[in-house]
This record gives structure tokens, C-alpha cells and sequence, in this order.
């Protein structure tokens, strides 16, 4: 049987692939409690949740069903806990007057899951040794950013971003439940600041010394 925040499998949903083995959500049991859940799309991005109060005893590649993820979706005004038992999913919205239940069928793929625990486990190590300001730039496809600043929008009305010298950008909800890691195109130089801003920046002094 699996519980958890049914917000994180949204979540994830919103980063799987379209090719195996990239097109599940994998969701397995922490070590040290709670419920992991983990999704990417060839390794361009990908997305990490912890629940601390979810409960597994097995580990699960859900294939997305959008029926099942619409019912997932956080809301605001109320807690969503998914229910996984066999093939049966049970989603509770939990209200401060009545809670709404929702059945259905869930689909798992037999595909092993890609190596993202290996992955992040380098990333890790490199963010260990790299200094906390980082001389390079990173160059995102902005597509990949609008997708991991829509999936935190949900549960979140903010988010912390923050870059790394050979790696991913960071992406992540103030609780830090949810991590989306947004793969870099290309690392770079870190660009000047263009002629035209300090310009701006100084116009105002122009202004007063004409007045």
C-alpha cells in the first residue's frame, strides 16, 4: 500500500518523457521514512518531492493518466492524499466541512526507472566542492523554465532559484518538498552588463545636473 500528498504526483507528472522508460512517476519509500517521488524527460529536466509523512512499502513507476492527475492537482483551500493499493488508486480532497473521494484504475510501467538517483548523487558531489558564487553563466531553454515554474506555481506562490557552476539550476519551493532541476544547454561566461543599463542607471544623475 502507498499514501502521500497527491500534489507531488501532479507534480512530477508534468516532467515525464513521451518514450519509455522516461513516461512513468516513480515513486518509492525513504530510507529514513516518508515517500520519494521522482520524474524527468531524457534527463533535460527532471523533478524531485519528498512527502515526510507518506507511507510506502514498495516501489511504483506510475504511468500518468490525466484523469488520475487531474484529481491529484493541489488546491489551495484543501489537502489531497493519494491512495495506491494494487492496481486501485483512491484520491481524498480533504475539506474543512466534508471530504470528496475519488476512484480509479492505475496503469504502472515494467520499464526499469533511468539511473536519476546516480544522477543526483554527482550533482551532489560537485555542489560539495563548487563555490557559493558561481563564475559561469548557464544558458536554459526558456521553455523548460515556464514548465518548472508552472508545476511549483500549485503548491507554492514562490520559489528559490538558484545556479551552479556545472550543473542544473535549482528550482524549488520554500519548503523544499519539491526540487526541479532544469538542465543548462550550455555553460558560459557570465555576460557584462549592457552598455544601455548603466546608461539607465545614470540618467537620472543627468537629469538633475541639467535641472
Amino acid at each position: 500500500m502507498l499514501r502521500l500528498n497527491s500534489a507531488l504526483v501532479a507534480i512530477a507528472a508534468e516532467f515525464t518523457g513521451k518514450y519509455s522508460p522516461y513516461q512513468s512517476v516513480e515513486i518509492s519509500p525513504a530510507p529514513k521514512g516518508g515517500v520519494f517521488v521522482a520524474s524527468t524527460d531524457r534527463g533535460n529536466i527532471a523533478c524531485l518531492a519528498y512527502d515526510p509523512a507518506g507511507t510506502a512499502d514498495e516501489t511504483i513507476k506510475l504511468l500518468p493518466d490525466p484523469g488520475l492527475i487531474k484529481s491529484c492537482r493541489g488546491i489551495k483551500t484543501a489537502e489531497r492524499e493519494l491512495r495506491i493499493e494494487g492496481d486501485n488508486a483512491l484520491v481524498t480532497t480533504f475539506r474543512k466541512s466534508t471530504n470528496e473521494q475519488r476512484e480509479t484504475v492505475v496503469n504502472k510501467s515494467i520499464s526499469d526507472f533511468p539511473p536519476l538517483a546516480g544522477a543526483i548523487s554527482a550533482c551532489l558531489e560537485r555542489w560539495s566542492t563548487t563555490p557559493s558564487v558561481s563564475t559561469t553563466a548557464g544558458r536554459y531553454e526558456s521553455w523548460y523554465l515556464e514548465r518548472a515554474l508552472k508545476g511549483l506555481s500549485s503548491t507554492s506562490d514562490s520559489v528559490v532559484m538558484s545556479a551552479f557552476d556545472g550543473g542544473p539550476l535549482r528550482v524549488q519551493t520554500d519548503k523544499a518538498d519539491v526540487i526541479i532541476l532544469v538542465m543548462p544547454q550550455a555553460k558560459e561566461d557570465i555576460p557584462p552588463a549592457p552598455e544601455w543599463l548603466r546608461d539607465y542607471a545614470s540618467s537620472c544623475e543627468l537629469i538633475a545636473t541639467a535641472l
